[in-house]
């Protein structure tokens, strides 16, 4: 009896534990599974709250900007530091200036243009930002934009020469080859010293001439720039290039005929034939190009393109000009077919009174030019 007692009692003492190893083993599946809920939960509720635009802390200084952009960028670098200064101060341009930069390293540089383009309209222009951006538009290829901020630049600084060239250039991407050519015009209108100005400048205007089905008329850029020192810049490569324009041009036969040995007056005015219209011009071997007033335009009958207008230099500030064809120029008996130049807009006295404009460039350089002692000689080169 007491043996079997002593078993019933031992069997009995086991059963509870082993129900509980039963239960434990059961629940903790359960547990563990509520765990994972829990955390997985926890988990896509901070990845909602930290990439959902419906939490985005930054979400109106985006919007003031007028960009989109995601918000792993807040976590980039310091990204999260700037924004929190610019959302506190919209105008603060050091904070901005490197959030802007941030942008550009982490992949978004089109945000930092329209970004600094903003600032820029609702803060205070700044050049330097407004540079940035030009460069950020260029970059992603965006030259309706770059033409927009090189605008700004413009309006910026009206005499700066770097501004229309880089105006020039983002036209010449957009292939508006005549806007480009009118900026590279300027650009070179506004060089204090054109004797010092590099091949690349008149190269630019020469190749544009050249874009808009004028060949003949890009050969007189190049040779302005060689007619201040032809012995050291003339070149292989310059003089291939103007034979080129030529042939394509069929320049040879009207590009420029004859000769001229003329008197130069103490008034610096000699007499020249426009489209067969008289006019009293100053000589000015300074000037890229022949400028009339409007009247003496329309002696001669021709008809000014407004659509885009060159800035010139003169005494006083700046001069707009629209630009203009010639079908003929003489001088003595030195005549010039297809001559461009350009016409004072709106200014009857541009030039000073009694005087219908400057003869430049555009008809000089087509000669060997001499000048000395009050005496101007021109003489025809030969052409391929």
């Amino acid at each position: 009896m007491n043996s079997d007692s002593g078993s019933g009692a031992d069997f009995k003492a086991e059963r509870p534990n082993t129900i509980y190893q039963e239960e434990k083993s059961r629940f903790l599946p359960i547990l563990a599974g509520l765990v994972a809920v829990v955390a997985a939960v926890g988990y896509g509720g901070y990845y909602f709250y930290t990439n959902s635009e419906a939490f985005n802390p930054y979400k109106k200084v985006y919007e003031r900007l007028g960009i989109s952009i995601p918000r792993e960028f807040e976590r980039f670098g310091q990204a999260a530091r700037y924004l929190d200064q610019v959302k506190r101060e919209p105008c603060d341009s050091v904070a901005f200036t490197s959030l802007t930069e941030l942008m550009e390293k982490a992949g978004f540089p089109r945000e930092s243009a329209m970004s600094l383009e903003a600032f820029s309209n609702e803060c205070t222009q700044s050049d330097e930002m407004l540079r940035s951006a030009f460069n950020a538009y260029t970059r992603v290829g965006d030259h309706k934009a770059a033409i927009r901020v090189a605008d700004a630049l413009v309006k910026y600084d009206t005499a700066s020469k770097d501004y229309r060239f880089w105006r020039g250039q983002a036209h010449e991407r957009a292939k508006e080859y005549k806007a480009a050519l009118a900026d590279y015009m300027s650009s070179l209108q506004l060089f204090p010293d054109l004797s010092n100005v590099a091949l690349s400048q008149f190269y630019y205007v020469s190749l544009m001439y050249d874009k808009i089905g004028k060949s003949c008329e890009a050969i007189a850029p190049l040779e302005t720039y060689l007619s201040f020192n032809v012995q050291k810049r003339q070149t292989a490569q310059i003089s291939q290039l103007i034979s080129e324009y030529s042939r394509k041009g069929s320049c040879a036969a009207t590009y420029a005929n004859g000769s001229a040995r003329i008197i130069i007056p103490p008034n610096n005015r000699i007499d020249v034939m426009i489209n067969g219209s008289p006019a009293r011009m100053i000589l000015d071997t300074g000037a890229t190009s022949i400028a009339i007033t409007p009247e003496m335009a329309a002696r001669a009958r021709i008809a000014p393109d407004s659509s885009n207008l060159v800035e010139v230099k003169v005494v006083g500030g700046l001069m707009q000009q629209a630009t203009g064809y010639a079908q003929s120029v003489k001088v003595g008996d030195a005549t010039a077919a297809n001559v461009p130049l350009l016409i004072a807009v709106g200014s009857k006295d541009a030039f000073g009174s009694e005087t219908d404009g400057l003869l430049g460039m555009s008809f000089l350089s087509r000669y060997s030019l001499t000048l000395s002692s009050g005496l101007l000689e021109l003489k025809q080169k030969a052409r391929n």
